[in-house]
């Protein structure tokens, strides 16, 4: 990122100054009110010689601060230099002007800097604050730093620490031991957002306070506090516990791995009080199966909670076709026209619910008004322990076409059945009569709202497969994906996912007349990965009405400069972006230039694989409800890189499948289905350039950097329109290769403002629980979204 001030800015577009000397501390600030989010790079002199450089990207700690307020900064001066000098000066780095305020030595302190330390504090995750604090009056004393937590009634004072620890930012002055690390209280970890602020026994603020967070119940103190019921330190056992716990989970991540499932289950997944239901379950007891796998279905039925005589049963064909309902169309028929039946179960033979299932999903129906609700399920292993879970997303349509995670434990409500009869004997008459027409059926004629819980109240049986992936395609249910995609889109067809036939693909279809697509590709200099980006748009992708434009941001290699000149006579539109890197900014402002009625984000470290991944996403936009699309990317070892992103990872957001190999199945089959996702990356991103403008672009002043694309997706589903990532659209993708790693403090500190900004923004959604990610599975940053359980578990509550 170039940072440093450019030599033709003049002094009176710069704002700044030295604001005083504290101890051995030089204070001030310097902004550049044209590139607000530029953080300049600022020399110390004394006298004529230049002694430090340092970079404004410190909090002001003023509310009249301009910009942001991240636009001041701090360095030591050793006393040395304070000696036999005249004069204190700093200026913009590379021959910049000189910002006011000079300071003539020997120099008070000013009444703003009294008593000010050189001082930092960040949120390093969880219950942990971490920092340093150093008094230049006084380098020996050890600070104390008091913890102050917002309520109603004001600031409230909860904890205090020592600045007497080791930090290695200290290492070069003439003690180190002034470092903090602070545990805040257990009660803290309650999902809800919590404001700090950190100051020093002097009054004095800490840079980077106020820090907000939202920290959810994990690891092993938060199973102790749940289980005793009490906070740990009201008992003296509790107290020993919670410390050693406390050591534990530093060590270790606060997740389980899917091996002890069996144990989790039974610490997480209990039944819940029983609710007054009215009205019948009816139980489809289908699929082939033996004697004993009806017998053992029929038991769970005699053992359930719900009374008896509300809960019925119809024995379907056990034939080859195994959800089919051809033998008994009458009698389900008698049964719907009861008004006292009240929803439809199906369970294949073999399998066997859980005692408090029918009652649960016959509430959850009745309290939601749904027109189905569905639940998650697991596996009987050999010794009939549970096993395999499959933790669900919230419904998504999307996913519904690739993959059936539905069937098993549901529960369709009969006023929605006898709807979708009515519209299937209008618009499907030509459907075979089984489950999955009537299931497509009731989702075509959908009206209510679908609930999921996030409950295992299905149990499939040791012969079951243990993946929806492994499992033989089911003849009956491709027709039935068919007719619905029809219906939301006349024209769609379907293909088996090569390697999973079990897994479906819909190809959605483009108009006659496809709209046009500006695809924007930001680049500074980095000439082999742009031109690998762009030949590969050019001439390896396969799309009649496309326009590709390439922002030059400021390149300076001579060979980048004449091969953007020689490719603007392919046809490739070069606009040129002579300023500071700013990702957001980059791409709002060439938006505004595009042509086309669709925009695609593509990073200059993309490479094309195959020619019809427009195609495929184009497809998916085009569909009712979508507001924008993302692909699969792989690093160029053929692993996952994105697979969607996950909301809430340890408080942020975080990309799943990064463990999986492209051609692995992944949790459930997802890493080759399309699905739904709370958002997807700008690396390659589509988006109509509408709701692109509609909803403000990227922002470029909290996010230039990272985020930015997170922030976006979430703000178009604040609007209602949903968000598509496939695995058909599949691109190389060489990460940060072009603007680096978070490998300097510059970057460190500016991805550690992005951070803030998303976590003051999104913390409260983050807190509801991304409704595409199960809340059991974990959200610890170590494992990733689909690396093992949550321990424990987020609250499982409906989800709708």
């Amino acid at each position: 990122m170039l940072t440093l001030a450019p030599n033709h800015i003049t002094a009176h577009e710069i704002q700044g100054s030295l604001t005083g000397l504290a101890g051995d501390v030089l204070h001030g600030w310097a902004f550049d009110p044209r590139t607000p989010d530029l953080r300049l790079t600022v020399e110390i002199y004394v006298d004529d010689a230049c002694v430090a450089v340092v970079r404004a990207d410190l909090d002001q700690g003023n509310d009249d601060a301009a910009g942001d307020g991240f636009h001041g900064f701090a360095v030591h001066v050793r006393k040395p230099w304070l000696k036999d000098n005249a004069c204190l000066r700093a200026r913009i780095a590379n021959q910049g002007p000189w910002l006011d305020g000079d300071i003539r030595l020997p120099a008070q302190t000013p009444a703003s800097l009294t008593d000010r330390l050189s001082a930092q504090v960040w949120h390093t995750g969880g219950l942990t604050l971490r920092g340093w604090a150093w008094d230049s009056d006084a380098p020996t004393r050890h600070v104390d730093i008091h913890v102050l937590h917002k309520t109603a009634a004001g600031w409230e004072r909860v904890l205090d620490a020592t600045a007497n620890r080791h930090h290695p930012a200290l290492l070069y002055r003439a003690t180190a031991d002034h470092g903090f690390d602070i545990d805040l209280p257990w009660t803290f970890a309650d999902g809800q957002v919590h404001t700090l602020a950190l100051e020093t026994d002097r009054g004095v603020p800490l840079t980077g306070s106020p820090i907000s967070l939202c920290v959810h119940p994990e690891g092993a103190r938060a199973l102790l506090a749940r289980a005793c019921g009490e906070t740990p330190d009201q008992l003296p056992v509790h107290h020993l516990l919670d410390t050693l716990l406390q050591h534990q989970d530093t060590l270790a991540p606060r997740s389980a791995g899917f091996g002890v499932y069996a144990q989790w289950h039974a610490a997480f997944q209990r039944a819940q009080p029983m609710q007054t239901n009215t009205g019948s379950a009816l139980v489809l007891l289908m699929g082939p199966g033996s004697a004993a796998d009806e017998a053992r279905s029929l038991h769970s039925l005699r053992q359930q909670r719900l009374p008896a005589d509300q809960i019925r049963s119809l024995r379907l064909d056990g034939g080859s076709t195994p959800t089919s309902l051809a033998i008994f169309p009458q009698q389900l028929a008698t049964q719907l026209a009861d008004p006292a039946l009240a929803c439809i179960i199906p369970l294949q033979r073999g399998d066997h619910l859980p005692t408090h299932a029918l009652d649960t999903l016959l509430a959850a129906l009745t309290t939601h008004q749904a027109d189905w609700a569905y639940a998650d399920c697991d596996q009987d292993d050999a010794d009939g322990q549970r096993s395999n879970p499959w933790l669900k997303p919230a419904w998504d349509e999307t996913l519904f076409y690739g993959i059936d995670l539905l069937t098993p434990g549901t529960a369709v409500s009969a006023c929605a059945l006898r709807r979708a009869l009515q519209y299937l004997s209008q618009h499907g008459p030509q459907l075979p009569v089984c489950w999955h027409s009537l299931l497509a059926g009731v989702i075509a004629s959908s009206t209510g709202p679908v609930v999921h819980l996030p409950q295992v109240l299905y149990h499939r049986s040791a012969s079951a497969p243990a993946a929806p992936h492994q499992a033989l395609p089911d003849a009956t249910r491709q027709p039935a994906l068919h007719w619905l995609a029809n219906q939301r889109m006349p024209g769609a067809r379907l293909t088996h996912v090569a390697d999973f036939p079990a897994l479906t693909r819909v190809h959605w279809p483009l108009p006659p007349q496809p709209p046009t697509v500006s695809l924007i590709v930001p680049t500074r200099d980095q000439l082999a990965l742009v031109r690998t980006c762009v030949e590969g748009l050019l001439h390896h992708t396969d799309y009649p009405s496309l326009e590709i434009v390439v922002v030059d941001n400021d390149s300076r290699d001579a060979d980048t400069l004449a091969w953007l000149d020689h490719v603007q006579s392919e046809g490739v539109r070069v606009l040129r972006y002579p300023q500071p890197f700013n990702y957001a900014a980059i791409n709002n402002w060439a938006v505004e230039y595009a042509q086309g009625d669709i925009i695609g984000l593509i990073n200059n470290d993309i490479a094309i694989r195959h020619p019809d991944w427009l195609r495929e996403m184009i497809g998916q936009l085009l569909r009712p409800g979508i507001g924008a699309v993302g692909a699969r990317l792989l690093w160029p070892n053929a692993m996952v890189q994105h697979g969607g992103v996950v909301i809430g990872i340890n408080g942020l957001a975080a990309h799943t499948g990064n463990h999986n190999d492209q051609h692995d199945p992944g949790y459930l089959g997802l890493n080759q289905v399309a699905r739904q996702q709370s958002a997807i990356t700008a690396a390659c991103l589509l988006v109509r350039k509408h709701d692109y403008l509609r909803h403000g672009g990227l922002d470029a002043r909290r996010y230039p950097v990272a985020f930015n694309d997170v922030d976006f997706c979430l703000r178009l589903r604040e609007s209602g329109l949903n968000l598509v990532w496939t695995p058909f659209a599949t691109l190389t993708h060489a990460e940060s290769a072009s603007r680096g790693k978070e490998d300097s403090p510059a970057k460190a500190a500016r991805a550690h403002r992005e951070q803030r900004h998303f976590i003051q923004r999104w913390s409260a959604l983050c807190a509801q629980g991304d409704p595409y990610y199960h809340p059991g599975l974990s959200a610890d940053y170590s494992t990733g979204p689909y690396g093992g359980l949550a321990l424990p578990p987020r609250p499982l509550t409906p989800r709708v």
